[in-house]
Order: structure tokens, then sequence, then C-alpha cells
């Protein structure tokens, strides 16, 4: 059996998590449609891996060689989040997010937050929702921000409509506009 196909009776099986390598332990999520419980994994820096174009490749993969990263917290992670030095520091003070330092914000995540793209600009979002009502409330709802609401299929940062039925999403480009504009 490989992996995919593993991941796949396990979430038929309705087992309430999935331990990821690393850092170990469980995160539980509950969809709002399901009472299946489902692991979404999430970046030290305010992103939702799960909402990643690489990490929703990679456990779409089912040649092992194609998977290049299951998210930040995971063993298998991509280039840049290897040598990112928020994940780093955030290990170090036994943290799940940036968010829930109390230097944040610091100058690492002020030079990623403050880097112009719209993802990163969403992190800081969350890193101060994280901040503001704790990382499982935040994690909870990431499952229902990054899922269609017509079909039910996940989208990435990248998407501005659904990849499977092609209705409009609430994209990242979107949602860093609303942000910038109500900080701004």
């Amino acid at each position: 059996m490989n992996r995919r196909k593993f991941l796949d009776t396990i979430a038929k099986m309705g087992c309430g998590c999935v331990l990821t390598a690393g850092l170990g332990g469980c995160t539980k999520l509950t969809r709002q449609s399901s009472q299946r419980k489902e692991s979404i994994p999430a970046a030290f820096c305010g992103l939702c891996c799960g909402a990643c174009p690489l990490y929703q490749m990679s456990v779409k993969a089912e040649d092992p060689s194609q998977v290049k990263c299951l998210g930040c917290k995971s063993n298998r992670v991509a280039d840049h989040c290897m040598k990112c030095q928020m994940k780093t520091c955030a290990m170090e003070k036994n943290l799940s997010s940036c968010g829930e330092c109390n230097q944040f914000p610091c100058e690492k995540t002020k030079k990623f937050h403050r880097s112009g793209r719209d993802m990163a600009l969403i992190a800081e979002k969350n890193c101060y929702q994280i901040r503001k009502e704790g990382y499982s409330s935040w994690l909870q709802d990431q499952p229902q921000r990054w899922t269609c609401t017509k079909c039910g299929s996940s989208f990435s940062f990248r998407d501005e409509t659904c990849p499977t039925c092609n209705a409009d999403v609430y994209s990242c480009k979107e949602e860093a506009a609303d942000y910038r504009e109500a900080s701004g």
C-alpha cells in the first residue's frame, strides 16, 4: 500500500488525527459538514500549509519523487521552508506560530510579512488573529477558509477560482486587499 492509499484509508475510517513527522503530536480539525476529523498543517509564519500549491501537489502525488513538501512542521519541506529563520526561531521557542511569541512582530516576521506578496500579508493577518484568538481556534477555521463553498474542493493561495468547479472563491489576493484596506 502506498502512502496516498494509506492516508485515504485512514480518512475513510474516520481516524481522528494523523501524526506528522518532525514535531510530532497531532492536530484535530473538524470540517463543518462532516463528523470526520481531519488534519491540516500550518506554518510558523502564519500561513496555512494546506493552502500551499506545493503542499497540495505533494499530498496528491502518486510518485514519491514528486513529493516536495508536506508542511513546514514535517520532515519533508520545501527548500525555502528549510532555510526559514521564523521556523528556526519558533521551534527553538517551542511555539506553534510566530503569533504566539511575546516578541511578535519582530524583524524576522516583518521581513517576510512586509515582502509585498499577498500570501505574506495574509500570514501577518493570521499571526495577529492567532495572537488574539489562539492558535487552535485559528487552525480550526482553516479547512473551511480554503474550501470551495460550491463543490467542497480545496483551493490554494494562487487560485482565484475553484480548480474543480471554476466557481469564484475568496482568493488570497482579495483577502490581502481587504486587509490592506482595513489596516491602511
